[in-house]
This record gives C-alpha cells, sequence and structure tokens, in this order.
C-alpha cells in the first residue's frame, strides 16, 4: 500500500503543479477516465493498482520495480541438447535468451501467472529488434479452435506479447485483450474513441471480418474504468506453422 500511496502523491501534486488542479484536464491528459481520477484524489472512494496507475506514472516519467512482477525469467542452460545442424559450433549463451512462460490463450491474463497456468517456457533471444528491452514477456499459444485472425495468425501459432506495453492509442496494434464476460484471453486488434465523457469506446476487431464482427465495449460499463481488466499487452513477435502454407 505504501508504494499506492506514493503513486497518488505524486498524481496529486502532478494535478496541482501542471493542471492547476483541474482533474478534467489531467483525466485527458493522462488518459484515465474523470469518475476514476476524482475517486482515487478527490473522494478516495476508490483504491487503484500500481498497474491501473501507470499510464498516468509514465507520462510523468515516474516507473517503479515491483518484486516478481517480470514474466521472463534469465536462462540457465544444463547440458543443452544441440540439433545436429550446429553440433560442431560453440554452444549458445544462456546469457542471451529470456524464457518466457508459455500459456493457453483463454488463461492468458495481467498480473501473476498460476503455475498450473504454464504449458512450458519459451526461449527468446534479447537482442531481437522488437524484444530488446522489454522484459515482461509472455508466450501466448493461439487456441485450437481460434481462427479470427487468420490469415495472419493460425491455431497453433505462438504470440510473444510485452506486459508493459498496453498502449492503445494508435488504432490497430495487435493486442492481447480481455473478454469482459469471463475474463478469458483473446488476441485482437484494438482501436480506442475518447467519448469525452470520462468513458472511452473500445473496438475489438479481428482479421477474419467476413466471420467475426467488431465488437464495441464500454471501458466504463464492461470493465469497470479499469483499463487493466481490458487490456494485457501488445503482441510484438509471433512464431507461425508454416509448413502447410
Amino acid at each position: 500500500m505504501k508504494l499506492v500511496e506514493s503513486a497518488l502523491s505524486i498524481l496529486e501534486e502532478a494535478v496541482a503543479r501542471d493542471f492547476n488542479g483541474n482533474l478534467r484536464e489531467a483525466a485527458q491528459f493522462f488518459g484515465i477516465p474523470y469518475q476514476t481520477i476524482y475517486a482515487w484524489l478527490k473522494t478516495r472512494t476508490r483504491v487503484p493498482s500500481l498497474r491501473s496507475m501507470e499510464p498516468a506514472l509514465e507520462k510523468l516519467g515516474v516507473s517503479f520495480a515491483v518484486p516478481g512482477r517480470e514474466a521472463g525469467r534469465p536462462v540457465c542452460f544444463v547440458d543443452a541438447e544441440i540439433v545436429p545442424a550446429g553440433q560442431d559450433m560453440r554452444p549458445p549463451d544462456a546469457q542471451d535468451y529470456w524464457a518466457a512462460p508459455l500459456v493457453g490463450e483463454v488463461g492468458a491474463g495481467p498480473g501473476y501467472i498460476p503455475q498450473d497456468k504454464i504449458e512450458s517456457w519459451f526461449l527468446v533471444y534479447k537482442y531481437q529488434p522488437a524484444v530488446m528491452r522489454r522484459r515482461n514477456l509472455l508466450a501466448v499459444q493461439i487456441g485450437p479452435a481460434s481462427t479470427s485472425m487468420e490469415p495472419v495468425l493460425h491455431p497453433g501459432d505462438i504470440v510473444l506479447v510485452d506486459r508493459d506495453d498496453r498502449n492503445v492509442l494508435t488504432p490497430g496494434r495487435m493486442m492481447l485483450v480481455l473478454d469482459p464476460q469471463d475474463g478469458s484471453g483473446m488476441v485482437k486488434r484494438v482501436a480506442v474513441e475518447d467519448r469525452h465523457n470520462g468513458d472511452y469506446q473500445i473496438t475489438y476487431y479481428s482479421d477474419n471480418a467476413a466471420d467475426n464482427p467488431p465488437r464495441v465495449l464500454s471501458l466504463q460499463d464492461d470493465f469497470d474504468g479499469d483499463w487493466q481488466k481490458c487490456i494485457v499487452g501488445r503482441v510484438i513477435w509471433s512464431w507461425s506453422d508454416v509448413s502447410r502454407k
């Protein structure tokens, strides 16, 4: 709670200093619904999580290091088995890789990942341009019946998600999102529109649009004003089975 209190104090000072105490202007700048920031700072009727405050804190240049938050782990090779093509080469350097937990699409979500949800670990090369400077990574396998993102993604493909990148201001980004009805994960493209009443219209849409029409949602009505209940992270890389293509 001390971290949350410190973060709230930083936001409160920023509102007073940079916006002359105008919460509406601050809410628009931070990308937080007015009702939400009002409940955080004025009425104190809602206690935010650090993750829900992250977008605002990032705009202020503030970051918090939370123990155990990162999904990826350093790798330690123990008698790593080398494929025949690399038998006479120098073995891989473990420091060049992250091990990202691999989960199913439906079970993917923000925050702590229960051990029983982890199906395996996926090795990620740290110096791949899309991966550099990213650590909070999650590997997600597209479900066997999930065809909504074809032809880009097919059932069984694996995508790499950066859980620290939840910026949806650029329309069309491929994101790992949550279903508001049951909280299950799914990969969709996302577009967001500010309704200028403290709410945001969120549209999930698929590449296979003929069979999967866009789904229009409300941040306030469907996700209780909490981005964390909506967006898990951005898809930054994928591994696709091309053996039948």
